[in-house]
């Protein structure tokens, strides 16, 4: 096994460890420590992390690789799913890049939602549940194109072999499609990449709707639901930023079209690493309850150590 790709296995497991953990612990305050102003809008909120840590854990079974050319998208699998063969790494990979869109989607929807509440009166749980399924339609329908496309794995690794005779991938989990042309990877393609940019545009179009909302003299807000709100526009304009770090995965995913390097087509999956990790943060230091409860948490942590030590200097002093 190459050193790059033992850095890019190292990179991957860390980082997939890493945003698992962040949003499992977000997940957690998101639902035993919000206040009743934001209950609601934490239905949101625990959807993004619970698709994070989708995201996380597939990725990490995955490991990916991905090789393409011309009409043809080749996936190299190094991670655990190979141990269960080619098609359950193709399936996981389906899920991993659904739960990606998803989490994009969702970003957009809490703007939508921050913006609706602040014009008109605060829509029940369920109604907002419902709005969360109704977003995820264009990414399950994304994962089950996938799930159910016809696939010549033979064919693909004897296409794969031709077009990359410099590559030595005997023993390794491939999958892909032959031909892009074709509704399961065009659709995915599609909404990986072009989709991205209308909720990015959309987003930012809420974002300055919010603000004016905010500034405005004559909504009618109290202090307290008008700093919780703010609060949350500073979240959400900072989780709208995170999301552009996708465009690095399109950039690199366009540039292998043009120049294949191992390094290259790793490096399509590792900005994606990061938004999971940098989401989640940013609820737990700009909500106020949330970042209140981490530093209590931190202030016993140390309080507790603090306590341990001078017991164990004062029966050092009895001794």
């Amino acid at each position: 096994m190459s050193e790059v790709t033992v850095s890019f296995i190292v990179i991957n497991t860390i980082g997939t460890g890493v945003g698992t953990f962040v949003n499992l612990f977000l997940c957690y305050v998101a639902i035993f420590y919000s206040p009743p102003i934001i209950k609601t809008y934490s239905i949101i909120l625990i959807n993004i992390t619970l698709a994070n840590v989708g995201a996380c854990v597939s990725g990490f079974l995955l490991q990916e690789r991905i090789i393409q050319d011309k009409k043809s998208l080749f996936y190299v699998s190094y991670g655990p799913c190979s141990l269960l063969g080619e098609r359950f790494c193709f399936n996981v990979f389906g899920a991993y890049l659904h739960f990606h869109t998803h989490a994009l989607w969702l970003v957009f929807l809490s703007f939508a939602y921050r913006y609706y509440v602040m014009i008109q009166k605060e829509p029940s749980r369920r109604a907002l549940q419902f709005s969360v399924f109704i977003f995820y339609l264009p990414s399950m329908t994304q994962f089950l194109a996938m799930i159910f496309q016809e696939m010549d794995l033979n064919e693909v690794r004897v296409v794969l072999q031709s077009k990359f005779p410099q590559y030595n991938l005997t023993g390794l989990t491939i999958t892909g499609a032959v031909d892009i042309i074709a509704f399961a990877p065009l659709y995915t393609l599609i909404h990986m990449t072009i989709i991205s940019i209308p909720i990015a545009i959309g987003i930012q179009i809420l974002r300055r709707k919010i603000i004016a909302v905010l500034i405005s003299k004559g909504v009618d807000l109290t202090t307290r639901s008008r700093n919780l709100h703010a609060q949350l526009l500073r979240t959400l304009t900072f989780q709208a930023t995170v999301p552009l770090i996708y465009f690095l995965d399109v950039f690199f995913f366009f540039l292998t079209r043009f120049w294949s390097h191992p390094i290259l087509e790793f490096s399509i999956i590792i900005p994606s690493l990061i938004v999971p990790i940098l989401t989640p943060l940013s609820s737990l230091f700009y909500v106020t309850p949330y970042r209140n409860f981490v530093l209590r948490l931190f202030s016993a942590k140390s309080k507790f150590q603090t306590v341990g030590s001078q017991s164990i200097i004062q029966v050092i002093s009895l001794d």
